[in-house]
């Protein structure tokens, strides 16, 4: 079997746990989406973008390396260790921080206390056993999604368990922590391979040769990504964000998952065929092909009946969502083609090329969404990340097809 049929195969052996745990996702939703208001679900979101900021600026290529790398993940885990270990505490440090600056300017008294709750995550999670990336370099999908299904199941608990007993936004942030301890504790039971607290400058050196641009690329992705939430946030309010964020969940959650099982089933495949151009060529376009087919036909049922499935889902508080929902499809479509696309660059190393198109991308963002969130609410926001995604994607194209001509 070849590798982009491994791939497939992978694939399809994980869509039983994907649906299952989309709909444990789905049930997550309409449970805490009856229990808290869009102001809470805003305030939740404030604090997520502590958490991803924080984690996007110290980011250190641990797995990038891992994976491109010809040694083992037993070479590199003892070292890989004690840097997450490191990074963990730092992202601590930097979300107090955050916190504190977040609460004055959002006028939310409530945030510095939420994020340092949260800000115990990365510093626990630093702990997690770094042998599970030996999952993903060794192409074992089904043994992935199995290990990825269980915090989904266990977030799901915690959050719908923790928020109905105590209908807060603290409690939902506290189940976080709870999904982190049970991540470190399954990642020791998961595999045989023990980290040990050990430092090799010389492997250091190799996990950190690629921190410089894919550091640049990670705080990109995740402005990209989460500055909208925060310009709406500051200019429309809690409220207003609580709505987008969820129309974003409904609309993108089953396109990303999608995209995102292929970038993360391709990657090291992608890595091992770049000296076989011609299967790597050809490896690349079947998965183009097949994952747009998929994220179209999976966004069918959403884009012919909105308000039912929001009625459904969320219930009558959110129907000010409605209008933003096809729109917000197409933002999904542009991504799963971005998503497909950034696969390409990172299996190339072409990290400049990715982060020029995200620096684009992001200019537009900044420069669209605060002025047509200020004259047409959130259908304009939504349209200014419409416009932001859709204009780099030309650039994005030429490059890949530029890899590509190269063969």
């Amino acid at each position: 079997m070849g590798y982009l049929e491994k791939v497939l195969a992978g694939f399809s052996s994980q869509t039983l746990l994907k649906l299952v745990g989309n709909a444990l996702v789905l049930v997550k939703m309409m449970v805490l989406a009856r229990l808290l208001g869009p102001t809470e679900f805003g305030i939740y979101s404030l604090v997520m973008i502590a958490l991803g900021i924080s984690e996007s600026v110290t980011q250190t290529g641990v797995n990038l390396t891992i994976l491109q790398s010809k040694h083992s993940v037993s070479y590199f885990l003892n070292t890989a260790w004690v840097i997450a270990i490191c990074r963990g505490f730092l992202i601590s440090l930097l979300m107090i921080a955050l916190g504190w600056g977040m609460q004055i300017y959002f006028k939310q008294s409530e945030l510095f206390f939420l994020i340092t709750i949260a800000s115990l995550v990365p510093a626990i999670k630093g702990f997690i056993n770094p042998a599970i990336i030996d999952l993903h370099k060794s192409l074992s999908f089904w043994s992935d999604a199995a290990y990825r299904f269980s915090l989904t199941a266990m977030e799901t608990v915690l959050a719908i368990g923790l928020v109905w007993w105590g209908r807060s936004v603290s409690v939902w942030v506290l189940s976080l922590v709870g999904v982190a301890v049970f991540e470190v504790i399954i990642s020791f039971l998961f595999f045989k391979l023990r980290p040990r607290f050990e430092y090799l400058s010389s492997r250091a050196e190799i996990i950190f040769k690629n921190a410089t641009w894919l550091s640049l690329s990670s705080i990109l992705s995740y402005l990209n990504e989460n500055l909208d939430n925060l310009i709406i946030g500051k200019i429309l309010g809690t409220f207003s964000l609580g709505l987008y964020q969820n129309s974003y969940a409904v609309s993108h959650e089953l396109n990303y998952e999608i995209s995102k099982s292929l970038h993360h089933g391709t990657l090291p495949v992608y890595t091992r065929l770049v000296s076989e151009p011609v299967r790597w060529r050809r490896a690349v376009m079947k998965t183009m092909v097949f994952g747009l087919a998929l994220a179209m036909v999976a966004s069918l049922p959403l884009f012919a009946f909105p308000r039912e499935l929001v009625l459904l889902v969320f219930g009558d508080q959110w129907l000010e969502s409605i209008p933003t929902i096809r729109v917000m499809l197409l933002a999904g479509w542009l991504q799963s083609i971005t998503m497909l696309s950034y696969t390409v660059l990172y299996a190339k190393n072409s990290l400049k090329t990715l982060n020029w198109h995200q620096a684009l991308s992001l200019m537009l963002l900044v420069t669209l969404m605060p002025w047509w969130s200020q004259h047409w609410g959130l259908v304009g926001a939504v349209w200014a990340l419409v416009v932001s995604r859709a204009v780099p994607m030309p650039y994005l194209a030429w490059r890949v097809k530029q890899l590509l001509d190269k063969v």
